[in-house]
């Protein structure tokens, strides 16, 4: 599964630092959405953990403030922090599809300015979440080269090609057509020689010079006389 930056405008602003800063921290352009863009959801999946009702920004402590976890499929779960006071658009139990918006980016828990705190979990271990989430083409990136190492582009996975057939199965093919043919063929020259009969067909009857006969003719047939 390759999830989705849950931003548009992407600029990675504290990158993952295991057991120090278990997720990333992305922020914002005031010229691509500003410092309150919406947040949306990495991929489908079915909301699991939700706060909303957060509305100070903290000083101290380790809080997550507003927030939305959203379990993915192959073990895969996201965290999306800080996120503003009575934006939260999601509840515990819901099932939602890439793209639908969760929230709006805040400052909500410890955040010294507005940011996204994003975490990947896979299965239920913090991971570095640019290992597993890409950036798709309708995104934007900052132009800031600090703000986007590491970064992984979506490219649309190409159907492989189908093998081709096997010679043998080709040969197969080509003989079924060719004795098709063949049949096909004879059953024309059989309807020919019934429709040349048919057309040559002439049927004699003899009868007296001085007899009086009333013959009965079919469509297309003709009557030929001929004398003795």
């Amino acid at each position: 599964m390759k999830l989705k930056y849950p931003v548009n405008y992407i600029a990675i602003t504290t990158y993952f630092k295991k057991g120090v800063h278990n997720g990333i921290d992305l922020g914002w352009s005031s010229a691509y959405g500003g410092s309150e863009q919406a947040i949306y959801a990495p991929a489908d999946g079915i909301v699991t953990a939700v706060r909303k009702d957060y509305n100070q920004t903290d000083a101290t402590g380790s809080s997550y403030g507003n927030y939305v976890k959203i379990k993915h499929a192959n073990g895969l779960s996201t965290l999306c922090a800080h996120l503003k006071y009575g934006s939260v658009s999601v509840n515990v139990g819901d099932t939602i599809t890439e793209g639908t918006q969760i929230g709006i980016m805040g400052r909500t828990g410890r955040a010294n300015g507005n940011h996204l705190h994003y975490e990947v979990f896979l299965n239920d271990t913090k991971v570095n979440p640019e290992d597993y989430t890409y950036v798709y083409p309708t995104q934007i990136v900052s132009s800031n080269p600090t703000a986007t190492e590491g970064l992984l582009y979506y490219t649309k996975e190409e159907t492989p090609p189908t093998p081709p057939e096997t010679v043998d199965e080709l040969k197969r093919q080509i003989q079924f057509l060719e004795d098709k043919i063949s049949l096909q063929t004879k059953e024309i020259e059989i309807l020919k020689q019934e429709l040349s009969e048919k057309e040559n067909f002439i049927f004699e009857y003899n009868v007296e010079e001085t007899a009086l006969y009333e013959i009965e003719l079919y469509k297309g047939e003709m009557l030929y006389i001929k004398e003795n």
